[in-house]
């Protein structure tokens, strides 16, 4: 039984509509992450300061400062996009805000013949920002939308060594 020219010209259009639906949503996942020109607040200055532990477990990681002036009311700070990694972004004393960053190298991931047990593993997230080792993009919400912020030309303090116990503990 052949089909008729109807059906072949259903399918056309249904598979055209799949294409399109499928670019719109690329398109939108891709404005999603769009950087803004003008923010509700001023940033004074920003630095990042590494960090090791005196001891083995404590590991390593960084810390990223902004000091922000005339804040919006309305203005929520989320994250930092930062060196590659995603870390939230937490208030501190009078208008500096921080993020915390600890490296993770020990993860453990799990290879298995069964890929049902590698499923367990949890996927990188895809960072999406091309920046300089010293620019961070800070998101914040805004009249119930997200917002992205490049800051550029973020200064790099001297490591922190933390000491491997407390210099009050007397021997």
């Amino acid at each position: 039984r052949s089909r008729g020219l109807g059906d072949v010209y259903k399918r056309q259009v249904l598979l055209v509509s799949a294409i399109i639906t499928s670019c719109a949503t690329f398109k939108t996942e891709k404005d999603s992450f769009a950087l803004t020109q003008n923010t509700p607040f001023t940033i004074k200055n920003s630095y990042y300061q590494n960090w090791v532990a005196g001891v083995k477990e404590g590991g390593s990681g960084l810390n990223i400062y902004i000091t922000i002036d005339d804040i919006s009311e309305g203005v929520i700070l989320k994250e930092f996009y930062f060196q590659g990694n995603i870390f939230e972004v937490k208030s501190s004393k009078n208008s500096v805000f921080v993020g915390y960053y600890k490296n993770e190298t020990d993860k453990d991931f799990i290879m298995d013949s069964n890929s049902t047990k590698e499923t367990a593993n949890i996927p990188p997230t895809r960072f999406p920002f091309k920046l300089e080792n010293n620019e961070a993009v800070l998101s914040y919400e805004y009249h119930n939308k997200m917002y992205y912020y490049k800051i550029s030309n973020i200064e790099e303090k001297q490591i922190i060594a933390y000491p491997s116990r407390n210099p009050n503990n007397k021997l």
